[in-house]
């Protein structure tokens, strides 16, 4: 099996609205697409979804390290041992986790098509439906109730609310959240390192009474001593994303009693190879995964989704980045009805370039 051609495409995709999180403000995602063909005419998709510090790359970093050393690595290379293709592509990578992803998920995707059959089954994943949460920027109390209120409307049982700017305003937010969604609804809020520790347990020792499910990564990744005090206090689970980027990362915080779970994102680790070695740390000390992503195209938002499906310690999904974009250049591989992603049955990710981007390929 060898890699012919590669194609690097990098775009910054607008999204259909703008938003919020704890510091930070988004209005397009910058994607860098990868096609991967191997000498028999088989295609492999991949991309990069860059955030600075998480990945360890940018959007000029992540195209740069793809054409100039990731995609050389590879191209005219057997790449038939898939461990070891994703090791060549990791130590060109140097660090470059998102870029990484992108060739690490075209190569899965290749190998699954070889075969004849869906990346999840290639994975030895059973499922094939999942529940994900949608999520809800910082906004007006107002705004983000409308918006929660019509996400539960089109169907979506899970709403992922981002807090972390202020504690009074955050609370009145969750408040009139809780009260327009009814009791039933899957409630998840994600501060993104916003709050210090008091601020932190104050907000945490108000979600049980909201029916909160998960905390998410409430203070900064770098205090470990201010993440075990909100652990400690909260009564719903917290769960680490930006302080959990590899396997290495969980047992150390687990030991100091930092929370009861993790985020894999396929962007910080670079790929699905890592993430099963994370999902295995994460079970071995315990803890459960949600499994998220960053404002991605479909193609990678299938590759999360696959992973979810056949990964040992999942308890939560949130895979709706793919929802931000105007403008996807892929269609297919999933669905999303009801508030659950249906994966579907054709080979690799299933996905296809949408008809407005199609090439040869499609």
């Amino acid at each position: 099996m060898r890699i012919e051609r590669a194609e690097v495409v990098a775009r910054r995709v607008p999204l259909v609205r703008g938003y919020r999180i704890a510091g930070r403000s988004y209005d397009a995602a910058p994607i860098v697409f990868v096609t991967l063909e191997d000498e028999a005419g088989h295609f492999g998709y991949g991309a990069a979804s860059p955030e600075p510090p998480l990945t360890g790359d940018d959007f000029e970093r992540a195209e740069s390290v793809l054409q100039g050393a990731i995609v050389p690595a590879i191209v005219g290379h057997d790449v038939s041992d898939l461990d070891d293709a994703v090791d060549r592509a990791s130590r060109a990578a140097g660090g470059a986790e998102s870029a990484l992803a992108a060739l690490d998920i075209a190569l899965h995707d290749l190998h699954a098509k070889r075969r004849g059959i869906p990346l999840v089954e290639m994975l030895g994943g059973a499922r094939r439906r999942l529940v994900t949460s949608v999520t809800v920027g910082i906004d007006s109390a107002e705004n983000m109730t409308e918006q929660a209120a019509r996400h539960v409307a089109s169907g979506f049982r899970a709403i992922k609310v981002k807090i972390g700017e202020d504690v009074t305003q955050d609370l009145r937010r969750l408040r009139a959240i809780r009260a327009a969604i009814g009791p039933d609804v899957r409630l998840r809020v994600d501060a993104n390192e916003g709050y210090a520790p008091d601020a932190a347990i104050e907000v945490a020792r108000s979600l049980l009474a909201l029916r909160v499910e998960l905390f998410e990564q409430p203070v900064s990744a770098h205090d470990v001593e201010g993440m075990a005090r909100v652990a400690h206090a909260s009564a719903v689970p917290v769960i680490l994303d930006e302080a959990v980027l590899r396997a290495e990362d969980v047992s150390p915080l687990a030991a100091a009693g930092c929370g009861r779970g993790a985020v894999v994102k396929l962007m910080k680790c670079g790929g699905l190879t890592e993430a099963r070695r994370l999902d295995a740390a994460i079970a071995k000390v315990g803890w459960s995964s949600l499994v998220g992503c960053m404002d991605e195209s479909r193609v990678t938002i299938a590759a999360a989704a696959a992973f979810a499906a056949s990964a040992a310690s999942p308890a939560w999904i949130d895979l709706d980045g793919h929802l931000d974009l105007a403008d996807d250049p892929f269609v297919g591989g999933f669905e999303i009805g009801g508030g659950e992603i249906v994966l579907g049955t054709a080979p690799g990710l299933g996905v296809r370039r949408a008809t407005a981007h199609a090439r040869r390929e499609a």
